[in-house]
This record gives structure tokens, C-alpha cells and sequence, in this order.
């Protein structure tokens, strides 16, 4: 999702959705949150590979 999608579902500029983005990242790069930023980025990586293979699949039925 674009900061521009996030922004419109929340309400509130690109801008604010920027700054929340990287407040959050710096808060989850400390290091005593690094078990959180992990499984953070595992759930990203997951669910990316969910998306990779409905949009295969989305396609794979279309040429059918």
C-alpha cells in the first residue's frame, strides 16, 4: 500500500502517515524491541508470499 492509500483510509495526510511510518521504525529498530521488528518483518514476508500466490493463481484461472 502507498502512504497516499494508508492516508485516505485513516483520515489524514501522506505526510502524517510518513511520520507515523518512520516513528515506528525507529522505535522498532531499538534494540530492545528487536524480537518485535523480527516478527514484524516475518508477518511482512508472509503475507507477501500469500499475495504472490493469489495473484498467480488469479492469473493461472484467467487463462483457462
Amino acid at each position: 500500500m502507498t502512504h497516499a492509500e494508508i492516508a485516505k483510509i485513516l483520515g489524514v495526510s501522506s505526510e502524517r502517515v510518513r511520520q507515523i511510518e518512520r516513528t515506528a521504525i525507529a522505535k522498532l529498530s531499538h534494540p530492545r524491541n528487536k524480537k518485535a521488528w523480527e516478527s514484524i518483518k516475518e508477518t511482512m514476508a508472509m503475507l507477501e508470499i500469500q499475495r504472490a500466490k493469489r495473484a498467480a493463481q488469479s492469473v493461472e484461472g484467467e487463462m483457462r
